[in-house]
């Protein structure tokens, strides 16, 4: 199998079909995780990460049973105890074996993405009892001098201090924000309206012109210019960040002005 060459565009985007596929075909010809990752422009701790989150786990096919009649437990292959932890490279793989298998499959760990991704988005739905349940659950505890994070472990609630601080600043709660010890002590944060930008002005100024403009071009290597804001009308730093070579540079500027940029 030849190496491909690196994909700059690929950084920080997530595995495709197309990714999974390779990743599979991979392990199937006993390839390393580094190998792998080098060949989809990867970190090799994420191809492992895809790996053991999206095993097909089977049992084995004997069951051992002792005098009592009782099942006894059959060890795991010595094999799968190491990288790549999977049985795709065995030579047994379709085969009789008698400990438990486990594969990587492209199309399996693309349909558990694709419905974690789903899901995800949907968030997590409360009906009315699920709600209610969890309004008395929050309330009785902060009632009782517990913390939230206690509440929420208790009676596993399975939603973030996140919902049920926005549920509580709603007015959907049975208790107010002043029996909240910790609530009551935070200031509210300031909102700073983001400077309107009329959609004529980005016509053609999208990173995904951009990525057009390169693959077009056939241009390689490239230089991110940007800047990180501290304190308003304070210094800036001025970022250059050289891709092509996960490198950065960055320049301390007295303004935040055109001119200090281009001197």
């Amino acid at each position: 199998m030849e190496k491909a060459m690196p994909d700059l565009t690929k950084k920080n985007k997530h595995l495709t079909l197309e990714d999974r596929l390779e990743i599979q075909e991979c392990l199937n010809h006993g390839m390393t995780f580094k190998a792998i990752a080098a060949r989809i422009s990867k970190d090799q701790t994420t191809v492992s990460k895809e790996v053991k989150h999206h095993l097909v786990v089977s049992k084995p096919s004997v069951r051992h049973i002792n005098q009592e009649g009782t099942p006894i437990e059959t060890p795991p292959c010595p094999k799968l105890l190491k990288a790549p932890f999977v049985c795709n490279p065995c030579e047994k793989r379709h085969r009789y074996c008698p400990f438990g298998k486990q594969s990587y499959l492209a199309k399996h760990a693309q349909k558990s993405y694709e419905l974690l991704l789903v899901e995800s988005r949907e968030g997590i739905p409360l009906n009315k009892e699920a709600f209610y349940e969890m309004d008395s659950a929050v309330t009785s505890g902060i009632k009782r001098g517990q913390h939230l994070y206690h509440i929420m472990q208790t009676n596993d609630l399975g939603i973030s201090k996140s919902t049920v601080y926005r549920h509580l600043h709603r007015g959907y709660l049975s208790i107010c924000a002043i029996d909240f010890p910790r609530v009551v002590k935070f200031k509210p944060r300031r909102k700073h309206k983001e400077d309107y930008i009329p959609k004529a002005a980005k016509i053609g100024r999208t990173y995904d012109d951009f990525l057009a403009f390169v693959e077009e071009s056939s241009i390689s290597s490239w230089v991110e210019m940007d800047t990180v804001i501290g304190r308003i009308g304070g210094k800036t730093i001025l970022t250059l960040d050289f891709t092509f070579c996960n490198f950065m540079i960055g320049l301390l500027l007295d303004d935040k002005t055109a001119a200090e940029t281009t001197e």
